[in-house]
């Protein structure tokens, strides 16, 4: 069921250079001279793909950001920033973002402590040629505070319908926001939830070490998926007709409509996923509905279609791409 619930983690280090001014306070060639020495370190260490932000097309750059490989920030920086890219997309460092270096892994499910792992050994390796910002009280020094002590941000994507369907939801941000636990929407601080997919991550990184960070956000992870399945079964209990309707209708809408939008799309897929997670709905491969999920999005549908379509083309391509794979998976 864990599986069901949490989709990946995330493990990411916020590192600055010693005695160079942080990202938004620098000028351009100071910036330049940051890139490349990130350049010069990251291949060294490993076979990633280098970019830099202002040779990319605008469409590579909102994928990269669909994907979590980057940020909105570093888009925002592009005349200054970068990019290094693992082979198998599992990580990803950002150079100039809101600091120098936003070093981060992702990995499928729950496995926190194996992306500790990784991203940690390749922040070592750089340490060894690049001198970070450190100071024996505080730690590491960073652009924003809450990010001074160990620099490590780690979050787990969770699909939690059962607790938003079972209006339960401000009553978990509040009990885990006393762990020192916070809660986002799918794209982090500022974004909206969308598809019931949250996204929970340490408050604070100043006080506990890396390992006792990852070990909270870990066991408040397995809490939140407790808490999920009991609203699930509740939900069950006390509204499976309804709820069933619910999703044969999504299914129903999804695979026989003319056009669609992105938002609508996710939101019906994410309930066709709800319903193959709780056997409401039987599905040759459940994993296809969390496939169509990523591959919705206008930028996706453009790279689908290998054309570049307007709005209403995007609607009718979306709505026939999504009927084509549900009819062929349905039992």
């Amino acid at each position: 069921m864990n599986n069901n619930i949490i989709v990946s983690s995330r493990v990411r280090l916020a590192r600055n250079l010693k005695n160079q001014p942080f990202t938004n306070n620098t000028d351009f060639d100071k910036a330049n001279n940051v890139l490349t020495s990130a350049f010069n370190a990251l291949s060294e260490i490993s076979n990633f793909n280098l970019y830099k932000c202002k040779n990319l097309k605008s469409e590579m750059l909102e994928e990269m950001l669909e994907d979590h490989l980057i940020s909105g920030e570093l888009i925002n920086n592009s005349d200054i920033s970068g990019v290094a890219i693992s082979p198998d997309n599992t990580v990803s460092i950002m150079v100039n973002e809101e600091d120098h270096f936003r070093e981060q892994c992702m990995l499928d499910g729950l496995n926190l402590k194996r992306a500790y792992d990784i991203i940690s050994d390749i922040d070592n390796e750089l340490s060894l040629s690049l001198d970070f910002a450190y100071d024996e009280k505080l730690g590491f020094l960073t652009a924003c505070p809450t990010n001074v002590g160990t620099g490590l941000r780690a979050s787990v994507m969770m699909f939690l319908p059962g607790i938003v369907l079972t209006n339960n939801l401000e009553d978990m941000i509040s009990t885990v926001s006393k762990l020192g636990i916070c809660v986002r929407g799918a794209y982090g601080e500022g974004s909206s939830a969308s598809g019931y997919m949250f996204q929970i991550s340490n408050q604070f990184s100043l006080g506990k070490s890396e390992e006792e960070i990852v070990q909270l956000v870990e066991s408040t992870a397995l809490k939140i998926c407790d808490l999920e399945i009991k609203a699930r079964k509740l939900l069950l209990d006390n509204n499976k007709d309804a709820l069933k309707d619910e999703v044969l209708r999504a299914y129903g809408i999804l695979s026989n409509c003319y056009k669609i939008s992105t938002s609508e799309a996710t939101e019906l897929l994410s309930k066709v996923k709800l319903g193959a997670d709780i056997d409401l709905i039987n599905l040759k491969e459940p994993q296809l509905i969390d496939d169509l999920i990523k591959n919705i999005s206008p930028i996706k549908i453009n790279k689908l279609s290998n054309k570049v379509l307007n709005e209403n083309e995007r609607d009718l391509f979306r709505a026939e791409y999504i009927g084509r794979v549900l009819k062929n998976n349905r039992i």
